[in-house]
């Protein structure tokens, strides 16, 4: 197995908790759902309006960032810039809740709110492209990085464990109003003393004399050409792919090339139903546990449990597809994506269940769901880390950010309808919907991804080219 050397560790540190970081002002707003419905200061409906806004906002800024990610000439000082944006509007959202009060600024206080979550979700949408594009140039060895990239995605379930685990008893303690602006000010500190400590773009000896980002005796890459006086060619080497100026190239010339791609198609179409699946259970689970009379602190205990398994599955996943499938993608994808249907079928049976025993081997009925929520989340997190790098993966260098996050835009329909459509149908079919929904979620994003079974890295030219 590949060991990064000290400065690679040092670049892993810094961008692995920035992350976590930015977690810990995203993974607060579910948890303190119930207080805020408590104190007459958001509805359930508006809640998942809240969530659904902020999941849009996110698609269409991850939409258009992607050549503004790539052109930038230092993506980790963009990064801060970035955990500057959301702590500062996690703190402006807090005001808001603070002043005011009452049905008379119902209306203005929904719309502030909305503003200022959607600020967040934007400032987010640009951190992990700017993330992943620190982690690529540190890590060019496509043979290898498929474990560290899997290892680095952790965060997010570092992030979303420590949520469910502290903000509770916090709450609980201090008050719902903590698990708001005691991150935020945290997010910020750390934004700005790692403007100071992060390097963008290792010098060539940190990597053992390679040029910048590049692993010496990579595979060339192959550019459809366009109509354009500034296209790019066929046949340039990986040298001259990463010289390529996504300025020059252009958004829409971009576009065209990524979507001409049938692998980068079939990606972006499985992470609709992957975003799906998981955010559903991220935004509701605090709401279905009150629900059906089961407390915070066991809802917490599910989430944890979710993002356990993701943490547990993203490692798993990212190490079998490096080493068991040489680097291929598409097998771990369709497999875990599989696994996630049988758990979310036992999900509705697992919560109508008595208290004190779930019928399922005479367990009782948290531990039941533990398992259940762990399972998911290990099925499920390993497609969504590995869509993000195989779309860099199988794209030209210079569009990497642009595949980045072209793909993760149309994943977030699937956010978006996590929160309020889904919240809709749950009036209607009850919040067990929400299991027989992610089931079918899993089919769906297994057969997207079944098309890129045999698809590598170094394949991405060949399949440009058959298109």
């Amino acid at each position: 197995m590949f060991w990064p050397n000290r400065q690679q560790f040092h670049t892993l540190g810094w961008i692995y908790f920035a992350y976590v970081m930015c977690y810990s002002v995203r993974k607060n707003y579910p948890m303190i759902l119930p207080s805020l419905g408590a104190n007459n200061l958001l509805t359930q409906g508006q809640a998942g309006f809240v969530a659904s806004i902020f999941q849009i906002v996110v698609g269409i800024v991850k939409f258009f960032c992607g050549v503004y990610v790539d052109s930038s000439p230092s993506p980790g000082l963009l990064l801060a810039k970035c955990l500057l944006v959301a702590g500062v509007s996690c703190l402006a959202m807090q005001v808001v809740f603070w002043t005011l009060v009452g049905d008379t600024f119902s209306t203005l206080r929904v719309a502030l709110v909305t503003t200022f979550w959607s600020a967040n979700g934007a400032g987010q949408a640009v951190a992990w492209p700017a993330l992943a594009r620190v982690f690529l140039a540190w890590f060019p060895d496509p043979a290898t990085r498929g474990t560290w990239y899997s290892i680095l995605a952790t965060n997010q379930n570092i992030g979303s464990i420590m949520a469910p685990l502290v903000y509770p008893p916090v709450i609980e303690t201090y008050g719902w109003e903590v698990a708001l602006y005691v991150p935020a000010i945290i997010v910020v500190v750390y934004a700005l003393f790692m403007s100071r400590n992060l390097k963008s773009h290792p010098p060539p000896a940190a990597l053992g004399g390679t040029p910048e980002g590049i692993l010496e005796g990579a595979p060339a890459a192959t550019v459809v050409p366009t109509s354009s006086s500034t296209a790019v060619t066929q046949g340039v080497t990986q040298d001259d792919d990463q010289k390529i100026s996504i300025k020059k190239i252009g958004f829409i010339a971009t576009c065209k090339h990524l979507l001409s791609m049938p692998s980068f198609v079939m990606l972006s179409i499985a992470y609709i139903p992957i975003m799906l699946l998981r955010q559903s259970m991220i935004n509701w689970t605090v709401v279905i546990f009150n629900d059906v009379g089961m407390s915070l602190f066991e809802a917490g205990a599910c989430i944890s449990a979710l993002e356990f398994g993701g943490f547990v599955g993203g490692l798993t996943g990212g190490y079998l597809s490096d080493r068991i499938f040489n680097g291929r993608r598409g097998p771990i994808m369709v497999i875990f994506s599989l696994l996630c249907t049988p758990l979310s079928l036992i999900l509705p049976h697992a919560l109508t269940a008595s208290d004190t025993s779930s019928g399922f081997f005479g367990l009782s009925k948290l531990v039941t769901l533990q398992l259940i929520f762990f399972g998911t989340g290990f099925a499920s997190f390993p497609p969504h880390s590995l869509i993000g790098l195989m779309s860099r993966e199988i794209s030209p260098s210079a569009m990497r950010s642009t595949a980045g996050c072209l793909a993760k835009a149309t994943g977030q329909l699937g956010a978006a309808a996590a929160g309020w459509p889904l919240q809709a149908l749950a009036q209607h079919a009850g919040w067990t919907c929400v299991g027989y929904t992610n089931a079918i979620a899993g089919v769906l994003a297994a057969l997207a991804f079944a098309p890129l079974w045999s698809q590598t890295a170094s394949g991405a030219a060949s399949i440009t080219k058959r298109s």
